[in-house]
């Protein structure tokens, strides 16, 4: 009977562990992912960029350089495998089997001509420390000639919070009439967007800080898609763009706002959105699935 005892127990065991490794491997990332991206930047002498990965967190990579139509581009993030030690890397999220992490590159205007040929090619890798290649997806990934900015719109200011509220401010030195603010599709599912203009005549002083600090349901300002346009400012008037951004996944983009003034002149103002991925388990899960053909 003792034996049998013994047996069982060990049976039990065993099966416990194969159950555990079973459930350990299905929420394994076979190669690391990139997430998706919609980036439109102004190009400079040096251009910044970041992309944001998913890697197994029992397991040190990192992603060490990007590669377009035969050219490398380095990973300006430091990374150190401390010896490979799992506990000890550098991520912006962790999850019960993955970890976030962000890479950043530098373009100068030699590289940029480069990477646009290899995009235009479809041909854009990234290789990780622990020689994996995989192939990236990004929705988009453009670099324009940047606008001069119009001298009759001036004051610009930018705030933002930790409750995904993110605002521009502008004032107008001429009055000017501005088509409608047309955003892509993808950035209308990842951002709500309010348009509130004080007049120069109020009496009330314009405080960012107050918008901040305000639930996104509570901000007496209408939607855009809400507003009647062209929409006419005044001169002294100023303009507040301010955006309920969510965090499905990565986006930093420099729009365009083309108007007209008053004396007939065109003018393109250009207002910037950033938004960092910031991923629920959920989210890591369907990921994680996707990546391994797993259908839901």
């Amino acid at each position: 009977m003792r034996n049998n005892w013994f047996i069982g127990i060990l049976i039990i065991i065993l099966i416990s562990w194969i159950v555990n490794i079973i459930y350990f491997e299905l929420h394994q990332l076979k190669e690391p992912v990139v997430l998706d991206a919609y980036i439109d930047i102004p190009a400079s002498e040096k251009t910044n960029f970041s992309l944001f990965y998913l890697t197994n967190s029992s397991e040190v990579v990192e992603l060490e350089s990007l590669i377009a139509d035969g050219y490398t581009y380095s990973n300006k993030q430091n990374f150190f495998p401390w010896f490979g030690d799992v506990t000890a890397q550098a991520y912006r999220q962790q999850f019960t089997h993955q970890y976030l992490k962000e890479a950043s590159f530098t373009f100068d205007e030699q590289s940029l001509m480069q990477v646009e040929k290899g995009i235009q090619a479809n041909e854009l890798y990234a290789r990780f420390t622990n020689g994996q290649v995989v192939p990236v997806q990004l929705e988009k990934l453009n670099f324009n000639s940047p606008l001069e900015e119009p001298n009759f719109i001036t004051s610009k200011t930018s705030f933002g919070s930790n409750q995904g509220i993110q605002g521009e401010i502008f004032e107008v030195t001429e009055t000017i009439q501005m088509d409608a603010i047309v955003l892509p599709e993808s950035i209308k599912n990842q951002a709500d967007l309010k348009v509130q203009i004080w007049s120069d005549t109020s009496s009330t002083r314009l405080d960012p800080t107050k918008i901040v600090n305000q639930n996104w349901e509570d901000i007496a300002a209408p939607l855009y898609s809400d507003i009647q346009w062209p929409l006419k400012l005044e001169k002294g008037d100023s303009v507040v763009l301010i955006f309920q951004v969510k965090y499905d996944s990565y986006i930093d983009i420099v729009h365009d706002w083309s108007g007209i003034t008053e004396s007939g002149k065109v003018l393109t103002y250009t207002f910037s959105l950033l938004i960092e991925p910031s991923l629920s388990n959920q989210d890591i899960v369907n990921i994680v699935q996707d990546a391994r053909g797993e259908h839901r």
